[in-house]
């Protein structure tokens, strides 16, 4: 499971965010069904190294001083606001869950190999990259890996196909498509043009012995 130590300093509700932003700190929130909502701020430098590294599955640890004691918040990223224009990171959200429950969350589905379909023209169609689950922190997967070389044209990957860990349940139909491996469209045309002269031929045949008896 990939974690993260992050410092924050708590912030007074009368500091305005776009201040916070003038001087190299992102705000954010604290929140949890256990915990009294709190606000804090992050330091810039520190977001952008690794929001691009962060995901519903890694587990982050706000560390903080509060009365000259230190503590220590484990969370999850829950939302990431960012600027319209340039796209930086603006504010962001961290979810506590309460202990002993479950948490519902999204885990990266890869597609490992290369499908026996693809080999043959085929053309992989990942549908779902991110399968909604519900499960405990403790039994949380940075993702889940298939090995998708078997699959051959026409072939799909469903969720009751996923080699899912235990304690994880995945929040979708056991029958919804992960992905699957399409037709190339030229073969589908021969096969149409194949069907359709397979349709005409006897039409032909059977014409001949008509005008044959004539």
């Amino acid at each position: 499971m990939h974690e993260l130590t992050l410092a924050v300093e708590p912030r007074s509700k009368g500091v305005k965010a776009k201040d916070l932003l003038k001087v190299g700190k992102i705000p954010a929130v604290v929140y949890g069904p256990d915990v009294e909502p709190l606000n804090i701020s992050l330091n810039k430098v520190d977001v952008v190294k690794h929001i691009n590294h962060l995901s519903e599955t890694t587990v982050i640890t706000l560390t903080m001083k509060e009365n000259n004691e230190k503590k220590e918040i484990h969370a999850f990223l829950k939302a990431v606001q960012r600027d319209r224009v340039n796209d930086a990171v603006m504010h962001l959200d961290f979810y506590v869950p309460a202990k002993g429950h479950k948490m519902e969350i999204h885990i990266p589905v890869n597609l490992i190999g290369k499908a026996k379909g693809v080999e043959k023209g085929g053309i992989l169609d990942h549908i779902i990259t991110n399968l909604p689950v519900e499960v405990l922190p403790k039994d949380i997967v940075d993702s889940i890996d298939v090995d998708v070389t078997h699959l051959d044209l026409g072939d799909a990957l469903r969720v009751k196909d996923l080699p899912l860990p235990d304690g994880i349940k995945p929040l979708l139909d056991l029958e919804e498509t992960i992905a699957v491996i399409e037709t190339p469209r030229a073969a589908l045309v021969e096969t149409v043009e194949e069907v359709e002269e397979e349709e005409v031929e006897p039409e032909v045949i059977e014409k001949g012995k008509k005008e044959e008896e004539e």
